[in-house]
């Protein structure tokens, strides 16, 4: 007898063998007991989670010849034939390959007619979302009202792409992508059945490499029996999927744990001596960060003493940086020229960009400071010192860049007076150059001063909404505070205050650090001002339309009546 696979040998023959989707069972095992049944159902789901599955088990239910049941006898030539997939009243369709309207017409020819053997007709439509356009239109009237003997099975991965009107006239059902440890469960029962040997984290990892599908869970489990034999091991799993060991993300948490460019990069050499993909690698890392951030928020559902242990060695910030920058490396890592350089540059992200200070030029480890509760802050790598302009010299219009590309830029005596003054919140006589007035009044009105400095600012879109809804707080010489309410809270990433950090020390030439606070309230923002100044630019506009002597004559001449709301910009922005 010839040998059959996994995924067709051990395929559920009924409701109670499906696996992980107890909640379309349950609805359709009522309807079934209790007769009441729909003319259409509508599958959705990824791949390999049971939608043909399902449709054939119900097929079964409404044509097996001891009655409709939730539980098919299994025995009768019905049920023999429905399961071999040779049933004359089964009609499965490809909509992938028939996807013309003539193809659906003559499909719908024959809907008019009784069925051949069985109680109901049943239409299997996988894929439905292929179908044409027109093809639809020709399914609909059908669709809605078909003949008392037909039942349609629909089945797609991609539900967004069918027509409201598809979707109106069927039950849908959505199907789960199952977890990982599930599949690992389900695969223990079957191994067991097999009396195949197996080793819990080779099915474990089978599980997450599946990713929510328990078909490609069951291909998988059988080419890693033809790769490793009897018993299933770990490391013959590790080896057949390109794994990368879990020593070795260990090894490299560890190192970033101890907060070393230099240890980091070395464990990074020890792990490159076994050869693994960077890519791969990659991900292990992110799934280490992942298991890091919740054993720290949930303790309890963390087993692994050895993630445990790690997890109480960085701070919350730490963890969730270092995971942004992973996935974004990921993201970058495709067009690295080479991908061991690349990910070292995300290595030294983590390193360079913690949240606790910047590690010291030279490698190695640094003094680590605290980061204060309920703040989040991220510090600049700290910049050469910037010559003063020189007492006869003109100062140099200062140049406009992106955030990314740093440029020198020459202070003068006014932006280092400017800068002083806010930073102490007291007034500071300012020396100008030569070409610039003797002297100059400084405004020593913070928020006044901040929203002057933000409109000055190269900055656009996210960056720009974080400056202008945030107040300046506390300054601690160079050490400022921005001050914005909880609901601003997903502008002031890291990301982005170390963006802002370096285009304000470009603007004024002195390195400044920016973190951020919050507040239930927070009053006197630049887009508040910016706000109040158009609307007072808006109310002095309307006033002086209503005082136009032509617009009074007409209301004189004709009785009429302004409607001054009816006075507004085209373009909010402009005013």
């Amino acid at each position: 007898m010839s040998y059959q696979v996994l995924a067709r040998k051990y395929r559920p023959r009924t409701f109670h063998e499906l696996v992980g989707q107890e909640h379309v069972s349950r609805a359709l095992i009522n309807a079934l007991d209790h007769d009441r049944l729909h003319h259409a159902y509508l599958f959705t789901g990824t791949r390999g989670v049971g939608k043909t599955t399902i449709a054939r088990i119900l097929s079964r239910c409404l044509n097996c010849e001891q009655g409709v049941s939730s539980q098919p006898c299994g025995v009768c030539d019905t049920c023999v034939e429905i399961n071999e997939g040779r049933f004359v009243d089964l009609i499965e369709v490809d909509a992938a390959s028939r996807t013309k309207v003539e193809d659906t017409r003559e499909l719908l020819d024959n809907v008019q007619y009784a069925p051949t053997r069985g109680r109901y007709k049943v239409y299997l439509i996988d894929e439905v979302h292929m179908l044409s356009a027109h093809s639809f239109n020709a399914l609909l009237k059908t669709l809605e009202e078909p003949p008392p003997h037909v039942k349609f099975l629909l089945a797609t991965t991609d539900p967004q792409k069918l027509p409201v009107t598809i979707l109106s006239r069927c039950l849908q059902f959505n199907l789960k992508a199952l977890a990982a440890d599930r599949i690992a469960t389900h695969l223990q029962d079957l191994l067991q059945r097999e009396m195949i040997g197996f080793e819990e984290p080779a099915l474990a990892l089978i599980g997450q490499a599946a990713r929510g599908s328990m078909r490609d869970a069951l291909s998988l489990t059988d080419q890693a029996i033809a790769f490793s034999g009897n018993p299933l091991t770990e490391t013959a799993v590790r080896s057949m999927l390109g794994s990368v060991d879990r020593a070795h993300v260990l090894a490299l948490l560890e190192s970033l744990a101890e907060g070393g460019a230099d240890q980091v990069l070395a464990a990074l050499d020890q792990v490159a001596e076994q050869a693994p993909d960077e890519l791969a690698l990659l991900d292990e890392l992110i799934s280490g960060l992942h298991a890091l951030a919740v054993s720290q928020a949930v303790p309890g559902r963390q087993v692994d003493e050895r993630i445990t242990a790690l997890a109480s060695r960085f701070t919350a910030e730490q963890v969730q940086l270092a995971y942004d920058i992973a996935l974004r490396g990921r993201r970058d890592l495709a067009d690295a020229p080479n991908p061991r350089a690349g990910l070292e540059m995300v290595l030294l992200r983590m390193v360079l960009f913690r949240p606790d200070g910047v590690v010291p030029a030279g490698g190695g480890g640094g003094t680590k400071k605290p980061v204060e509760s309920g703040r989040s802050e991220l510090r600049a790598v700290p910049a050469q010192p910037v010559p003063q302009a020189q007492p006869q010299q003109a100062a140099k219009p200062r140049q406009e860049v992106p955030p990314d590309k740093p440029v020198t830029v020459q202070p003068n005596a006014i932006q280092a007076a400017e800068l002083s003054a806010v930073a102490t919140s007291q007034p500071v006589a300012a020396t100008a150059p030569v070409s610039a007035p003797a002297t100059r009044p400084v405004e020593t009105d913070g928020a006044a001063w901040w929203a002057k400095l933000v409109a000055g600012l190269p900055i656009e879109g996210m960056l720009r909404s974080l400056a202008e809804h945030a107040a300046l707080g506390e300054r601690d010489g160079l050490n400022w505070t921005l001050v914005l309410e909880p609901g601003h809270q997903t502008l002031a990433t890291a990301e982005r205050l170390e963006q802002l950090s370096a285009v304000i020390t470009q603007s004024l030439g002195n390195r400044v650090r920016l973190q951020a606070d919050w507040q239930d309230s927070v009053s006197q923002t630049p887009a508040q001002q910016i706000a109040a100044a158009r609307q007072a630019k808006l109310v002095k506009t309307r006033q002086l339309i209503s005082q136009d002597p032509v617009v009074v004559a007409l209301v004189r001449e004709f009785d009429g009546q302004l409607d001054v709301d009816s006075i507004q910009p085209d373009d909010p922005a402009a005013i």
